[in-house]
């Protein structure tokens, strides 16, 4: 009798221990979600000013080499110790090299060409707000998941939203704008690319954040440094503080890291629906800190990329 009272008491704390599993479980999934969110939203942040302040840096005195010089050389030396530390953190060469190519190299120098050729509103537009569509595509194309219902539906009205804010911009196109234009979707596809392919190597945000900007800066600045033309010693001490801190701190090591770490938490695909809003942001922070006025077409177009994107995040969370 006393064997099975403690048999039964067993199993009854068996059964606590696995609801007390359980509850833990989805007490800690719910607090990397919000994690995820939060990081999600610094990425909106940067990657809203990122179009600003790269198309104020290039009307200044620097040049695109100049620019990227700055970027790859401040934050490859920031995260430097990083990577003496951990090394390429069990990634072959090959393998490190195509993760710097993708989110570093390829999508900032894209980026800054496709910034030089076109318009800001260009870049929030086919850069940013394409993030969702390229990171979409590719999880197609290698056949690793398909959009879910709501997330369908948010797709197409982010699509449709970006169509009219590009309305007016490919109404009277040139060769040079649609050059430019070219260059910002490539950006878009290496930058979904990365990250696709950081989460699938696992790597931890700081090591990927270090092999990123090391291997770019070490591939560039040799690259650089042969280059005729260089501005940076004519350029005056203010345009190089803004942008050696903005380009070379805040992106060229602090995006990549924020980034890496909400795609960790969420994965790329939820990430890249919170990058829909850049496009919105940018309008706003064009018409108060440029006084340009957005038409009609960019209005509505802000309207449905922003409710495509709740609609995606909201398919997403019930899913």
């Amino acid at each position: 009798m006393m064997s099975m009272e403690i048999d039964r008491f067993e199993r009854c704390n068996g059964s606590m221990g696995t609801i007390v599993d359980l509850a833990s479980a989805q007490m800690e999934a719910t607090l990397n979600r919000r994690r995820g969110v939060a990081y999600a939203c610094g990425v909106v942040a940067l990657f809203s000013s990122f179009v600003i302040v790269s198309r104020w840096g290039l009307s200044t005195a620097l040049t695109l080499p100049d620019i990227a010089a700055l970027r790859f050389g401040i934050g490859g030396l920031l995260l430097l110790p990083i990577l003496l530390k951990y090394g390429l953190s069990g990634l072959s060469v090959p393998q490190a090299v195509v993760l710097a190519t993708l989110g570093g190299l390829g999508f900032a120098l894209l980026a800054y060409a496709g910034f030089a050729l076109a318009p800001a509103a260009h870049g929030a537009v086919l850069l940013h707000g394409t993030l969702s569509l390229t990171t979409a595509f590719l999880i197609w194309t290698v056949g690793s998941g398909t959009a879910r219902g709501g997330q369908k539906a948010g797709l197409a009205l982010i699509a449709v939203g970006i169509a009219a804010m590009a309305w007016d911009g490919f109404a009277q196109a040139s060769k040079a704008l649609l050059a430019g234009d070219a260059c910002l979707l490539a950006a878009s596809l290496c930058w979904s690319g990365y990250g696709l392919y950081v989460k699938r190597l696992g790597l931890q945000a700081t090591r990927a954040a270090a092999i990123v900007a090391v291997i770019s800066a070490l591939i560039f600045l040799p690259v650089y440094a042969m280059l005729p033309g260089k501005m940076l010693l004519q350029a005056s001490w203010r345009d190089l503080v803004v942008q050696g801190v903005f380009q070379g701190v805040l992106i060229g090591a602090v995006s990549i890291f924020v980034y890496t770490r909400a795609v960790a938490l969420l994965g790329a695909a939820d990430v890249s629906f919170f990058t829909a809003a850049v496009p919105g942001l940018t309008t706003l922070a064009g018409f108060l800190l440029l006084g340009e006025a957005p038409s009609l077409p960019s209005l509505a177009g802000v309207v449905l990329v922003t409710t495509g994107m709740a609609a995606a995040l909201r398919g997403a969370t019930r899913n």
